[in-house]
């Protein structure tokens, strides 16, 4: 991006724009950014140009974070231009006749790699005698806070970016060296940085779970078919669960089988989590999908506090006509309203109403209402229908092919 300045035939008039060049196939053209303004004469010239250098950096900046501020940057480039007239020195490239050399990328390995071996990570894997796997996992790592890629793009991305050359086999091989043990030793120190970050104690954990798929349609003992949260259904995968504190600092991670409903990873990962770390208190918060009365009896039996949400539609009728009495509602300084109930024994139900979300919740169900509306009058395919997520709770299917509006669910 720069800045062009272009004659007016037969007047002394000149325009000053912002300029980038553009790739179109086999040809660079030059697209028009910012028309900055006409100059009437030389003075007028000179202050339409700083300006544009200051509208220039801000755009830059917006694109790609500059290390000074834009307006600095603006400042430099004016004193650089004005010094190049002085001299008479501009220099005048010819864009088609560049071409790469070299390219030389710093930072990654300089800031990151000393992160991460201030975080033991470079004793994962022992290197009492070959320290070529510890090397080619650490190489492996920078590569892909760089870009993340496959370990096959990994290598190429470094041999390019950084001028490391990686054997793709010797990589394979170190992966394999990534045993339970070398797992062990890096959860346990993620957790004792995260530990000491926070003067020794955690008592706050948040926990939630994923799905990863793989590009193959292979089961294993591991890989397995289950609900992915990626829509992959016909694709195996694992349940990945990740445990950070309050600060959304990493205290480690546990994987599961592909085929383990959400909900019975609780109880198993605490345990994990209470065996491996000398945690002294634990208050899990977690969504809805962990939400049922075993885990919440099990839970309380061991002495646990938890804030789980709760779905609302699977209470009572009576509990639901107390929530939906809105007379009963405490209001905050926010204009949010609250309610607070007595659910079971030795558990509470708070509920929130917040009238600009309630806007926002109807105005969503509108808009797929009517798009399912226009649907419904084009196509009775229930294959439409059904493979969409956004619409098949709002139907309902009678036959083999009668498909309407389901209205009880826009309620």
């Amino acid at each position: 991006m720069f800045v062009r300045v272009k004659s007016t035939p037969k007047s002394p008039r000149k325009t000053v724009q912002i300029v980038e060049s553009v790739r179109d196939g086999d040809k660079v053209k030059q697209r028009i950014v910012r028309y900055v303004g006409v100059a009437a004469d030389d003075f007028e010239l000179e202050k339409l140009k700083d300006l544009a250098e200051h509208i220039k950096a801000r755009i830059e900046h917006e694109k790609t974070p500059f290390l000074f501020p834009p307006e600095e940057m603006a400042e430099m480039a004016i004193a650089s231009r004005k010094q190049a007239e002085k001299d008479k020195e501009a220099i005048h490239v010819n864009l088609k006749e560049l071409k790469e050399e070299q390219r030389s990328i710093i930072g990654i390995h300089e800031i990151y790699g000393q992160v991460y071996q201030e975080l033991g990570f470079d004793s994962v894997l022992p290197n009492r005698r070959n320290k070529r796997p510890a090397q080619l996992l650490k190489h492996i790592v920078m590569a892909r806070i760089a870009n993340p890629s496959s370990k096959r793009r990994a290598v190429m991305n470094l041999e390019r970016d950084f001028g490391i050359s990686l054997n793709l086999h010797h990589v394979y091989r170190m992966m394999d060296k990534i045993n339970d043990e070398a797992v062990e030793r890096l959860q346990k120190s993620s957790f004792q940085t995260t530990q000491d970050l926070l003067g020794g104690k955690v008592d706050v954990i948040f926990v939630d779970a994923t799905t990863l798929y793989f590009e193959s349609f292979h089961e294993d003992d591991f890989k397995k078919n289950g609900y992915s949260k990626d829509l992959k259904f016909n694709q195996p995968q694992v349940l990945f669960a990740l445990m950070v504190t309050k600060e959304g600092l990493p205290l480690g991670y546990e994987a599961f089988p592909g085929s383990t409903y959400e909900g019975n990873v609780l109880l198993p990962l605490l345990e994990r989590v209470k065996k491996r770390f000398a945690i002294d208190k634990v208050i899990f918060v977690a969504d809805s999908g962990l939400l049922n009365n075993n885990n919440l009896t099990l839970l309380e039996r061991a002495g646990y506090e938890y804030i789980i949400g709760a779905r609302l539609r699977n209470l009572s009728k009576q509990m639901q006509q107390k929530i939906l009495n809105r007379k009963s509602y405490t209001t905050s300084d926010e204009s949010t309203q609250f309610l607070e109930l007595e659910h079971i024994k030795n558990r509470r139900l708070v509920v929130s109403y917040c009238p600009k979300r309630a806007k926002k919740d109807a105005h969503d169900r509108e808009k797929a209402m009517n798009t399912l509306l226009s649907k419904l009058k084009t196509t009775h395919n229930p294959k439409q229908f059904i493979s969409n997520h956004r619409y098949k709770k709002f139907i309902q299917i009678e036959g083999e092919f009668e498909i309407s509006l389901n209205e009880e669910t826009l309620c």
